[in-house]
């Protein structure tokens, strides 16, 4: 019985001195700098989920939720949706949503375990990362832009791949950071989570895999491409091994091992000759970072490539230089593909470069700190300090209406589909446009799609209830059609847009089965 209070005091002892490390570690003004930062990103992007925790599915959202649904069911296998969803997008993410709602678990875990905590390890990343080439400083800069993105804290409030596909990216460019350090061979257990890290975040967003010329550029110049020793092999054979069971799963279900690259599913939505190539897109640099943090990444890039190019013989030996070429990289490749391929893009498609703009920023941000530090200590911290409160307000300002606007977006939508999984049999079917995800993931029912024009009559085959809504444009023909059957069809149900109900968003109908 006398053991009991020992260790009852060895308990407490051990407590207090973990205690007093904390305190001792937060004593340090460059270590509360980092906890303050993370803490500032870790509650952005929780005050906006819980705000938002329960906001109507966008489009893609739905196809990602229609895809998990129907690997469970396989209730869809067939339908247009469906196939079109699968050629073209990566099925990571669905599965991954698939297991949960196995476990019957709701929309809200699903956004916890697939959106929050990824971008809460994406930001942990981004300091990794910065910390890692250009010093702790620069890091923890670079985390504070990164927590209060605006485009980052929007998109975490979505249920889309890319909060998950940027934390395996980021945890990849990190651990290849750390795999080809100039001061000693090349780090092939770190080299191995690199490229399966690298594999999975492919597998989540397929333009990912554009990261792999990148490496193998950087082994190139690093003098670390060992094709002559076993280790880099199986390093390399185990890093890749999740590409290669996609791709044979593919030939064995598709019979391509790319039904998206190879399948013609992805290709411009131009012609390719008389639309001239996007460099409009370069716009989204200074609309990511707002004025004055779009002010640093230009004194910051302007620095980088100029090291870059007068030190290019010594990329191999400087770990700084090669780091700022891996970013360059990254933003040029993935520019590139939607400038002269796509020609085309949405300001999300470009996530993976938001790594590079914001590393950068803050190597510019760090730069006019070490210069006016040189005069006045005080004068560098505090302007250090107003350009990340100016800048950090400025995305704030872009951040809160935006998210707060768009935060009731297709309610009407989610409430009439789902009105229609409690109000109709399970066996019914519904037709309408533009409606496939909503019938499959808030309804549970099968669907049909009206027909684009009515040249040959409209046939609403074996459909029990029809949808017209205002969310897209809806055929020609609809509203004279339901004009000359309102006989054959029953108005059942009507959301509107405003409380005083003079704005009808989504419209239900019955039809009337002895007229058809």
């Amino acid at each position: 019985m006398e053991e009991i209070p020992k260790l009852i005091a060895n308990e407490e002892k051990e407590l207090e001195q973990k205690k007093d490390k904390i305190v001792s570690w937060l004593k340090k003004p460059i270590n509360f700098s980092l906890f303050t930062v993370l803490f500032i990103g870790i509650a952005f992007r929780l005050y906006y989920f819980w705000m938002t925790r329960a906001q109507p599915l966008w489009w893609d959202e739905l196809c990602y939720g229609s895809l998990a649904k129907n690997m469970i069911s396989h209730a869809w296998n067939g339908t247009s949706l469906i196939i079109g969803e699968t050629n073209i997008r990566p099925m990571i993410f669905p599965f991954l949503w698939s297991l949960l709602l196995r476990l019957n678990l709701g929309e809200l875990v699903s956004r916890i375990l697939l959106v929050l905590l990824p971008s809460i390890a994406s930001l942990f990343f981004v300091y990794l990362i910065g910390k890692e080439i250009y010093g702790k400083r620069v890091g923890i800069i670079s985390a504070f832009i990164y927590g209060v993105l605006w485009i980052n804290l929007f998109y975490t409030a979505r249920l889309l791949v890319h909060m998950l596909d940027l934390a395996f990216l980021f945890a990849s460019i990190y651990f290849f950071l750390r795999a080809v350090k100039p001061e000693k061979e090349l780090d092939y257990k770190s080299f191995a989570y690199s490229l399966v890290l690298l594999s999975i975040a492919t597998m989540t967003r397929f333009q990912d895999g554009m990261v792999f010329f990148i490496y193998l550029l950087i082994l190139v110049l690093s003098k670390k491409l060992y094709l002559n020793k076993v280790k880099f092999w199986y390093a390399g054979i185990i890093g890749v091994s999740p590409m290669f069971i996609f791709f044979i799963i593919n030939f064995v279900l598709y019979g391509n091992i790319f039904p998206a690259l190879f399948g013609n599913y992805l290709t411009s939505g131009t012609d390719g000759k008389t639309t001239p190539f996007a460099f409009g897109l370069l716009n989204y640099i200074p609309v990511y970072l707002t004025p004055v943090l779009f002010v640093l990444f230009l004194i910051g890039l302007a620095i980088i490539v100029f090291e870059i190019v007068i030190g290019f013989s010594l990329i191999n030996k400087n770990e700084k230089l090669r780091g700022g070429l891996i970013l360059i990289l990254i933003l040029v490749l993935f520019f590139s593909f939607f400038i002269f391929y796509l020609k085309a893009a949405e300001d999300r498609w470009l996530f993976e470069t938001a790594i590079t703009m914001v590393i950068i920023s803050a190597f510019g941000a760090n730069f006019v700190y070490e210069f006016l530090s040189k005069y006045s200590k005080i004068a560098g911290v505090l302007i250090l300090v107003l350009m990340l409160v100016f800048g950090g307000y400025a995305q704030y300002k872009q951040a809160d209406p935006l998210i707060k606007t768009k935060q009731a977006s297709y309610l009407q939508m989610k409430q009439g589909f789902e009105w229609i999984k409690a109000n109709t049999p399970a066996s019914s079917v519904i037709i309408g446009h533009g409606i496939e995800p909503y019938a499959i993931y808030y309804a549970d029912r099968q669907y049909l799609k009206l027909p684009e024009n009515d040249s040959n009559g409209i046939n609403l085959g074996n459909a029990d209830y029809l949808v017209a809504h205002a969310f897209v444009p809806q055929p020609a023909y609809l509203n004279g059609y339901l004009q000359d059957n309102q006989k054959n069809l029953e108005i059942i149900n009507v959301f509107f847009f405003d409380s005083q109900q003079t704005q009808p968003a989504m419209v239900i109908y019955k039809i009337k089965k002895t007229s058809v």
